[in-house]
């Protein structure tokens, strides 16, 4: 997977948008088949599994890795995109409600015998690019991908921390991680996050989420500190719950960002994917504690100890920003990005200095930039799933904290050419 993301993140501004690349959409779910039937083949050919690397079948198993790693990232980066192509809420919905349904599937596969899993691996690639195919064509063409985006900072907290994440992950998947534990962890934060949202979303601050991923982590890592193995059941959920429900909530962010700022969802999550060069690095420090090659045991509590400093240290790094509006885009940095011959950005900015000035909420600033876009009063309901009285209400307020008394002056006040009313802000 490594190499495309790596190829897609250094030419996403001559390749992007995926979409519009038939070849390339095509290719996701063939090369994913491609790698079930060669590893089968070579699996028949040398009648078991333990004899797959002896002799002639290396290569074709070597193959098969690439072209199954290949496809599924090619595959990622392209729901990228189209999740980038919604509204808040809706990100939140799709994204949680996607990598729940991939951990409960790949539980599911779990002790599966070998006849169905192939039927189930080559059927699943393909029924995913019908469903991306049938999703891109449901977006209006203004929300689609954009071609071109001005020049971008990238909030690079959000790289540090999800690499310790996936660093400290690593370490412990390369001890006695048990998978099913991980896809059980996986389930548990993004079915909590799902039902949170989907429930509660009138009332629901997504900023009060960014500290729960820190205490599972810590607690997981505690846990196995106090029962001096890294060898717990509850450990292991805990870390799972811990790192999915922040890798989870940056994907989210940087979709969101990608939809704000018309920036490539495949730049943003391509970089984001590469983060797993540190849960590499982790395996190997576990091989080098267990093998002998490092002067600690990966059950001495000075491990545990030194995995929740590097958590506590790298959270805090990111938690010190004081920022939170804006539905967390500036919270990562997003609120510095330069927007050099980029429209849409200094739109997006100018916005936002207007909303701090005059103290807007957060429900207030949504609709106030949606109201600036020119978006009719149907089509705001419609993106933030509220009635036609409560937008109303959010319209009067902003009205009066702008000092302004009609979407013509509210569209000026954007564009420079009108001033905050007297007395507000």
């Amino acid at each position: 997977m490594l190499p495309i993301f790596v190829v897609l993140v250094v030419g996403a501004r001559a390749l992007t948008p995926l979409f519009e690349r038939r070849a390339l959409m095509i290719a996701a779910p063939l090369l994913m088949v491609v790698s079930v039937v060669l590893f089968e083949a070579a699996n028949l050919a040398g009648l078991g599994a333990n004899k797959l690397w002896d002799g002639a079948f290396w290569p074709l198993v070597a193959v098969s890795a690439f072209t199954a790693g290949a496809g599924a990232a090619l595959s990622i980066l392209m729901w990228a995109e189209l999740q980038s192509c919604f509204n808040s809420l809706q990100i939140v919905l799709y994204v949680s409600g996607a990598f729940f349904l991939g951990s409960v599937i790949g539980w599911m596969t779990f002790g599966m015998d070998e006849s169905r899993l192939v039927v189930a691996l080559l059927a699943l690639p393909v029924l995913s690019f019908a469903c991306l195919k049938l999703g891109f064509s449901k977006i209006p063409s203004d929300d689609l991908p954009k071609r071109t985006w001005g020049k971008l900072r990238f909030p690079w907290k959000l790289v540090i921390v999800l690499g310790v994440y996936e660093f400290v992950l690593g370490v412990k998947q390369g001890v006695s991680f048990e998978s099913d534990l991980f896809a059980f962890g996986v389930m548990l934060a993004s079915a909590i996050l799902f039902v949170v949202v989907y429930f509660f979303f009138h009332r629901f601050d997504f900023t009060r989420i960014y500290r729960t991923p820190i205490v599972l982590m810590v607690c997981g890592l505690l846990v196995a500190l106090l029962a001096f193995s890294s060898n717990s059941m509850v450990s292991d959920v805990l870390v799972s719950a811990g790192y999915a429900l922040m890798f989870l909530m940056l994907t989210v962010l940087l979709c969101d960002i990608a939809h704000r700022y018309g920036v490539s969802a495949v730049l943003l999550c391509g970089i984001e994917e590469l983060v797993m060069f540190t849960s590499a690095a982790g395996h190997l420090t576990a091989a080098g504690m267990e093998g002998g090659m490092l002067p600690v045991n990966v059950d001495d509590p000075a491990v545990s100890v030194a995995l929740v400093m590097l958590v506590v240290v790298a959270s805090m790094v990111l938690l010190s920003e004081r920022e939170y509006s804006r539905w967390g885009a500036s919270f990562f940095g997003a609120g510095r990005l330069a927007f050099d011959g980029d429209e849409r950005g200094r739109f997006v900015q100018r916005c936002a200095e207007i909303e701090e000035r005059c103290g807007l909420s957060p429900r207030e600033k949504e609709v106030f930039q949606l109201l600036a876009e020119g978006k009719n009063a149907a089509a705001i309901e419609r993106e933030l799933y509220i009635a036609n009285g409560t937008l109303k209400s959010h319209t009067r307020r902003i009205y009066q904290k702008l000092g302004i008394h009609s979407r013509d002056e509210l569209r000026a006040l954007v564009h420079g050419e009108g001033s905050i009313g007297k007395g507000q802000g």
